[in-house]
Formats: structure tokens, C-alpha cells, sequence
């Protein structure tokens, strides 16, 4: 709730970049294997996040209140969020792979 992801450079044990956000963050999904990372935050936004740069490349707006979870399609061409504003949304993730 800090309003900060850190990914972490495993191999040396130390923060790799720290990724800011304007509220706070409730819960992630990775995007498959791939290097994108996706954040749920308190604002209602979702952020995919470049994990080896450390850089927000897409932003998903919708919904008026926190993200409580998020879920990747089995073909992993879809995010879905589920919200405390009560509503679920569905996002194309396909240009993330």
C-alpha cells in the first residue's frame, strides 16, 4: 500500500527498479511467461509494467473503485478484473506476450 512495486534482481538480492504509483497496490498477475507484469490498485487503474525496464507501456482505466483481483486467460490473451465497485472487466493483453 505503499504505492510502489519493487522487482527484484533475484541473483544479487537487491531492488532492480521500483515501479511508482499513485495509490496504493492490492494485487498483480504475471502476464504468462512473459516479462510484462500486471498491477490492480486502489484507484481502480491497472498497469502493465516492463519488468526488465521497469516501465508502465499501458494503463486500463474502468472502474471507480480498488481492483480486488486479477486473472489471465488460459491463451493469455485476456486480463480480467474484478473490482470493489462490483463490476468485472476484460481487458485484451495479446500485444503483452
Amino acid at each position: 500500500m505503499d504505492r510502489n512495486l519493487t522487482i527484484w534482481d533475484v541473483q544479487n538480492s537487491s531492488p532492480r527498479f521500483i515501479c511508482n504509483h499513485e495509490e496504493g497496490v492490492t494485487c498483480l498477475a504475471w502476464l504468462g511467461a512473459s516479462k510484462f507484469l500486471a498491477t490492480g490498485c486502489c484507484d481502480g487503474r491497472i498497469c502493465i509494467w516492463n519488468c526488465l525496464s521497469g516501465e508502465c507501456v499501458e494503463t486500463f482505466k474502468g472502474h471507480e473503485h480498488a481492483i480486488q483481483s486479477l486473472s489471465v486467460s488460459s491463451n493469455l490473451e485476456f486480463l480480467v478484473s474484478v473490482s470493489m465497485d462490483g463490476t468485472a472487466r476484460v481487458f485484451e493483453i495479446s500485444n503483452f506476450h
